[in-house]
């Protein structure tokens, strides 16, 4: 099913009409067995958020997401899986995300470990990007809700 196919059946059994847009589609960067385990957590409901860099944003002149966007999550194979909508959008600094908040990513056990992992993550990709990491360096949380599935 394509993109476009998949969105007319949310928009038509969710009742949204024909004119209701979404914003894009939703990528979880990792691949192979990483990204299969996310897309599992996110469809069990286990993961409910997710973090990205500002500077990424900024760097590519792109608009944060707003609350009550809708996105197309794709699988490995590219097919839609699923429809989420954006619950809450805000923007805080790596050192000042709590565990609770943490945890809605679904991927850690503690908030040591969310803390390494993310920090690697920020270390790669800022070296691709061009930022260096620091403490304070300023993530994007996006908080959102499985709609409908595939």
């Amino acid at each position: 099913m394509t993109e476009n196919e998949f969105w007319e059946k949310y928009a038509r059994e969710s009742g949204l009409g024909d004119e209701a847009k979404y914003a894009g589609d939703f990528g979880f960067e990792a691949k192979g067995f990483f990204g299969t385990e996310r897309l599992a957590a996110l469809l069990a409901g286990k993961k409910t958020a997710a973090f990205f860099s500002y500077a990424t944003f900024a760097v590519d002149n792109e608009e944060l997401p707003v609350s009550d966007e809708r996105y197309i999550v794709r699988g490995a194979d590219g097919e839609p899986l699923c429809v989420i909508r954006t619950t809450r959008v805000q923007v805080i600094p790596y050192d000042q995300v709590s565990w609770e908040l943490a945890q809605r990513e679904g991927e850690d056990s503690s908030i040591e470990e969310w803390r390494d992992r993310t920090r690697e993550n920020l270390e790669e990709e800022g070296a691709v990007v061009g930022f260096d990491f620091a403490p304070d360096i300023r993530l994007v949380c996006v908080e959102f809700e499985v709609v409908f599935r595939a």
